[in-house]
């Protein structure tokens, strides 16, 4: 995994060096230590999510994502249940979305990945931590949900996004967000479904 230069956090925000977007709502990380502020989230609950910053890089695509546990480490897995092309900046700064029913209770990081439009091929992301309460739900449904998508960095650096459109995802889930109109998959070697288990860290990060 390969973090920005200009972060010097392993699991959320740290020193900024620029002007990325970055997740403000829910609280992300905020030390090495993965230590933030948790936000809870009730299943089926309608949450907001606002993004700071001005380097847009044009939009592009993102992806809502969970792994569970009281911090990510090493052998965490993400899936993600909502995709959206492009995101809601640069033309708002908040997205409303639904935390899905069935999934497990308990203790998990949110992450929010995200492949840029214009600049260099890059991956950004932010995490974090959320309470989810409530009864039902289950490991199943969590282990339904595709893997979270990388590109443009190891351990999928030969899997690439086209600079200028938005990245189509091969394995978006059910619940897909796309106001955009110029998709284009991604190219290389991305796998048999383009969409890889990351596993590691979480932080602000790029290729």
């Amino acid at each position: 995994m390969i973090f920005a230069n200009s972060f010097i956090a392993a699991c959320g925000l740290a020193t900024i060096g620029h002007a990325h977007m970055l997740l403000r709502n829910s609280a992300p990380y905020t030390s090495a230590r993965c230590s933030g502020t948790l936000t809870e989230m009730a299943k089926g609950s309608k949450q907001k999510m606002g993004f700071t910053g001005s380097a847009v890089h044009g939009g592009g695509s993102c992806q809502v994502s969970l792994t569970y546990g009281n911090r990510p480490t090493a052998k965490s897995a993400f899936t993600h249940w909502l995709a959206m092309t492009p995101p809601p900046w640069p033309w708002v700064h908040t997205y409303n979305l639904t935390i899905p029913r069935d999934v497990p209770a308990g203790n998990a990081t949110l992450a929010w990945p995200w492949v840029n439009k214009v600049g260099n091929r890059e991956l950004y992301m932010n995490c974090a931590p959320v309470g989810i309460p409530g009864d039902g739900g289950s490991k199943a449904a969590l282990d339904a949900l595709p893997d979270m998508f990388i590109a443009n960095m190891a351990p999928r650096a030969d899997c690439k996004t086209t600079e200028g459109v938005d990245v189509q995802y091969p394995n978006p889930g059910k619940s897909v967000d796309t106001p955009g109109s110029k998709f284009n998959p991604p190219v290389g070697n991305c796998g048999a479904d383009a969409a890889p288990a990351i596993r590691g860290r979480c932080a602000t990060f790029r290729g």
